[in-house]
C-alpha cells in the first residue's frame, strides 16, 4: 500500500511540473504574416462582439471595408487609424486614444480570420469579438 501511495505521489507531481510547464505569461500571438500580406482591401462577412456595458451584436458590420495602406494607416467603418504589425498581431490606434488589438487567427490570400478587443482609456471602455474578412 505504501508503494501505491508513492506513486500517485510520483504522478501527481509530474503532472504538476507538466501543467506549469506548459503555461505561458506572453500575449497570445497570431499567425506569421507580412505586412503586404494584409495590405489591401478586406470585406467584412462575419464578425460578433461583446463590451463593457454589456451589449452584443452578431453580423451588424457584414458588408463594411477594412482598408490597410502601406503607408501605415488604415481605415474602418469611416475611421482612420495609424497601425503596426507584430506576430501576427496588428494594432490600430487613433487620436482618440483608442487601441485595437487584433490578432490574426488564419490567414489565405483571401481571408483573414482575427479576434480582437479594443480599449478607450478615457473613456474606460472595452470590446472585443471576431471578425473574418474577405479580401476584395
Amino acid at each position: 500500500m505504501k508503494k501505491l501511495k508513492n506513486v500517485w505521489l510520483f504522478l501527481s507531481f509530474i503532472l504538476m511540473v507538466a501543467g506549469m510547464a506548459s503555461c505561458s505569461t506572453d500575449d497570445p500571438t497570431g499567425v506569421e504574416v507580412s505586412r503586404d500580406d494584409i495590405i489591401g482591401t478586406w470585406k467584412v462577412t462575419a464578425n460578433d462582439w461583446t463590451n463593457s456595458e454589456e451589449e452584443s451584436n452578431r453580423n451588424d458590420h457584414v458588408g463594411q471595408t477594412l482598408s490597410v495602406r502601406s503607408d501605415g494607416t488604415a481605415s474602418f467603418r469611416g475611421e482612420s487609424f495609424n497601425w503596426t504589425l507584430n506576430k501576427g498581431v496588428l494594432i490600430l490606434s487613433d487620436n482618440r486614444g483608442r487601441s485595437i488589438r487584433v490578432v490574426i487567427l488564419s490567414y489565405t490570400e483571401e481571408e483573414i480570420q482575427a479576434s480582437y478587443d479594443c480599449t478607450f482609456e478615457s473613456e474606460m471602455y472595452t470590446e472585443e469579438g471576431n471578425y473574418t474578412f474577405k479580401r476584395v
